[in-house]
This record gives C-alpha cells, sequence and structure tokens, in this order.
C-alpha cells in the first residue's frame, strides 16, 4: 500500500547519535494541550489501523492515559516514489511507530522538538553564506514548505574529539527550542547523519547591525529602537535563567535591511544557565572589549554580564567609536578589564541617554541595570507632550496619552468644592496674562520658535470650576 522513501536512512545508527537523551517514548499522566487532530494510518509492531490521534508541543496523544513522548525521536519523512509525503516515522528505544495520512502541519511540530534523519532528500543546498571555528552557515531550500532557511554545519568529528564544543552545541539546541521571541532567531530543527550535525534556522536576510551601520552615527530614535529590541530579547532569555555571553554588533542580525525593529540576536554558543556557584562549561569567555569586567576578573557573575555588553554597543552607537579602542588585543583586554569609559563629551547626545547608558555600564553588578529595569528607563519611553511656540501661535502636538494635570485642590472642605462641585468636574484653561511679554523690547528678545515642556504649560494654565 505504502512504498517507503527509497533514501530511508538505514545507513547511520541512530545508537551512536550525539543528540539523543534517554528518555521514554511511552508516558502517562500528562498535562496535555492539543494544538491539532487528524485520522491516521498509524503502523507499529507490524500491526496497521486507522486511528484519531492528537498532537501537542511535545507530546501525541495516542489513547485516553497514554501518550508519545517525541521530544529527541529520531523524525524520518516518509516519502512515496514521487516524492511526495506520505507520513512520517518516529523512533526512540527500540520503540518505533509509522503515522500516514494528512500529516504536513505536523511536521513543524515534530521537526523542532526531534532529530531528524536524512536532510538531503528534504533540504537543498543553494550556497555559502557564513564560515565559523566550529560550522559553516548556508542558504537552503526546504523540499518540504519550499521555503529558503539558514544552516548550520556541524563536523562531528571535531564534536567528538571536543567535549566543550559538543555540550555548547546540546546547550544551544536546547535553548533555541525552548526560545518563541520576535527578538531571538527561529529555530526549526536539526538533522543528524554519520558525520554531520545541522541546524535549521530562519534565514535573515537583512545583515549584521555591523553591516547595516557601516561606522556612521545614529540618531537616538533609531538608537531607542535598536535597544528596546535587543533588551526585549535578553529579558525574555534572562526569565528562563539563561545568559548570552556575547552581545555585540555581528551577534545581531536584522530581518529586513535597516528595519531595527526586526532585529534579532543569534549565536548562542556561549549561551548558559546562570548559577551561583560560577560553575559553567566556559567560564572566562566573550569578545574582549564587549565582555563584562567581572567575567575578566574572575568573579562570580550573573545575567546582568549581557547588559553590560548591551551598554557598550550603545557606546558604539552614540558615540560612533569603541570605548577600549587600542591596537591590540592585550590593550583592549586590559581596558576592558578596568572599566574606564571617556564620557568627556556628551554635547551631542541627550541626558536621559547618557544616564541610561550608565546604567547599563555600571562596574558594579549589582547596582547595573536589569534587562526588566532598562526596558522601563524614560529613555526608551515615548516623549511626554510638548507644545510648541511659533511666533504668536500656539501649535499642541497631542500624542496619544492625554496630558495628565492634578485636579485643583480644595481645603476648606474634604469631599466637596465650593460649589458643590465634584474635585474631578470637567474643567477649562486659560492664559495667564503675565505669559505674554509686557513690552516690545521683551517680546522682541524670545525666540520665534522654541519647545514648552509640561511642567511649563502646568505652571501657566490654571484649572477652573465649571458647574
Amino acid at each position: 500500500m505504502f512504498i517507503r522513501n527509497k533514501q530511508y536512512p538505514q545507513y547511520f545508527d541512530i545508537q551512536n547519535s550525539l543528540l539523543s537523551t534517554d528518555t521514554e517514548f511511552w508516558v502517562t499522566n500528562v498535562s496535555f494541550s492539543s494544538m491539532s487532530t487528524a485520522c491516521l494510518t498509524i503502523k507499529r509492531l507490524e500491526i496497521t489501523k486507522e486511528k484519531t490521534i492528537s498532537i501537542g508541543k511535545q507530546h501525541i496523544k495516542y489513547s485516553k492515559n497514554k501518550f508519545i513522548l517525541f521530544s529527541n525521536a529520531f523524525l524520518t519523512i516518509l516519502r512515496n516514489s514521487n516524492q511526495e509525503i506520505i507520513g512520517v516515522s518516529l523512533e526512540k528505544q527500540e520503540n518505533k511507530i509509522e503515522l500516514y495520512g494528512q500529516i504536513q502541519n505536523w511536521i513543524s511540530v515534530l521537526m523542532k522538538e526531534c532529530i531528524s534523519l536524512d536532510f538531503t532528500c528534504n533540504y537543498q543546498i543553494l550556497k555559502l553564506i557564513g564560515r565559523g571555528s566550529t560550522a559553516n552557515v548556508y542558504q537552503v531550500r526546504s523540499k518540504i514548505d519550499d521555503i529558503n532557511y539558514a544552516i548550520k554545519v556541524f563536523d562531528k568529528a571535531q564534536l567528538e574529539t571536543d567535549n566543550q564544543v559538543k555540550q555548547s552545541l546540546l546547550f544551544e539546541i536546547q535553548y533555541l527550542k525552548l526560545f518563541n521571541h520576535p527578538n531571538i532567531v527561529k529555530y526549526l530543527g536539526v538533522f543528524e547523519s554519520k558525520s554531520q550535525i545541522i541546524l535549521i534556522q530562519e534565514l535573515l536576510l537583512g545583515g549584521d547591525l555591523d553591516s547595516n551601520i557601516q561606522e556612521r552615527k545614529l540618531d537616538e530614535d533609531q538608537i531607542k529602537i535598536i535597544m528596546k529590541s535587543i533588551l526585549g530579547g535578553l529579558d525574555y532569555m534572562h526569565s528562563f535563567g539563561i545568559f548570552h555571553r556575547d552581545i555585540k554588533k555581528c551577534n545581531i542580525m536584522l530581518r529586513q535591511q535597516n528595519n531595527y525593529e526586526s532585529l534579532c540576536l543569534i549565536d548562542f554558543g556561549l549561551a548558559e544557565k546562570a548559577n551561583s556557584e560560577n560553575n559553567y562549561l566556559f567560564r572566562y569567555c566573550g569578545t574582549p572589549g564587549c565582555v563584562a569586567p567581572e567575567i575578566l576578573r574572575k568573579q562570580q557573575y550573573g545575567l546582568k554580564v549581557d547588559i553590560y555588553s548591551v551598554g557598550i554597543l550603545g557606546y558604539q552607537l552614540m558615540f560612533g567609536k569603541d570605548p577600549f579602542k587600542s591596537n591590540t588585543t592585550k590593550e583592549i583586554i586590559v581596558k576592558n578589564f578596568l572599566g574606564h569609559i571617556d564620557f568627556s563629551d556628551t554635547s551631542s547626545i541627550s541626558k536621559s541617554g547618557i544616564y541610561f547608558l550608565k546604567g547599563l555600564i555600571e562596574i558594579d553588578p549589582q547596582i547595573r541595570f536589569s534587562a526588566a529595569q532598562a526596558l522601563k528607563h524614560p529613555f526608551l519611553q515615548p516623549e511626554i507632550n510638548k507644545i510648541l511656540v511659533n511666533g504668536n501661535r500656539f501649535n499642541v502636538h497631542i500624542r496619544k496619552e492625554p496630558l495628565k494635570l492634578k485636579p485643583l485642590l480644595f481645603h476648606n472642605s474634604r469631599n466637596q468644592s465650593p460649589n458643590n462641585v465634584s474635585k474631578t468636574s470637567p474643567s477649562k484653561f486659560h492664559l495667564k496674562t503675565d505669559m505674554s511679554p509686557k513690552s516690545d523690547r521683551e517680546k522682541s528678545n524670545i525666540d520665534s520658535s522654541r519647545l514648552i515642556s509640561k511642567s511649563f504649560f502646568q505652571r501657566n494654565y490654571k484649572k477652573m470650576n465649571t458647574k
């Protein structure tokens, strides 16, 4: 009835997998939330039958209290002789089940949690787009949904000889499975073969932040968008107790060029769960000139190391230069270790921006902002209402939030105004007569166009009672 894919990957012995974990296949008593239900043909133990089953985030509900835990199971996408998808095979710990039918909308859920096999039947490599010390990056075309993706290809021979690199890859996969945030690169799944491990991720076409900026100085509105996007992703990561430890311009990519709201954090090779024992796979790590001083000083550190790195990036954006620039890496590390940053020329930067930046690069981690605190800083908040005085006209630029003025308080009564009107009754405003210059000479000394703040507005208008 069904024709098995001719390239079904029998050549790879899953017992030699670097990615598999010792978890059960059949489980009970699961808190299950269904994402999709389908009537499928199921083949198990040489018995074939039709059955209605449901899929959740990590489980398939097989019967009332019997579930398949497909996380870290081996997934093979089954095709017929015309290379059409007809089903999937799941295998773990000598347990195996095949599901046939209209299952295409299940594949993305399964791929994210499983270890997929048979990469070449499902993806076509288009071109090399990057090289790294442990992996090469390619652009590929999916034969499953006809969409382009990026893949990171790791050589298993290197992973088998370097346990730290292997463990960091396992951490990266574990964390990427967990994350679901617009400012973190989207993870699609992982393939394993006899010689390679291949991570599938969304293809980010906008380039990295470094190439988008190209040494040009950005205005504060653009910097605010970048800072909010980075801190938003980090705040989400930190909510899981995980830090990145390598925040820098080339580890931040855009989905669309020059669209800073589409910014994504990438490269989680140094990501790890923070702990109070300072027991990490990589303890002394990061990029010289971007790393928090407590790492270089080999002190205990936590999530706020990422915030310092964001502060360094913010300094680069605001000042258009590196705070620890030097001719040698050794000198950069020494300056980074000391943490002395030049704030002598701040004429082109707002006071709020400087206070924000200093809160990010505070040497003492106890005082340094957290991601959540930084996101609430006034520098990143919408501007308050302002009134532009242009000649003798007032142009009021009203924002979404209405101007909040304190109601007039009456001291002769706790509950009523003198006219028995509610203290929060509707109000009118009138202009004080002493606002206008008293002479033509004084009038000529006033700029024809200037900004009046909210406090100025409150000082020069008074509230009137209305019946």
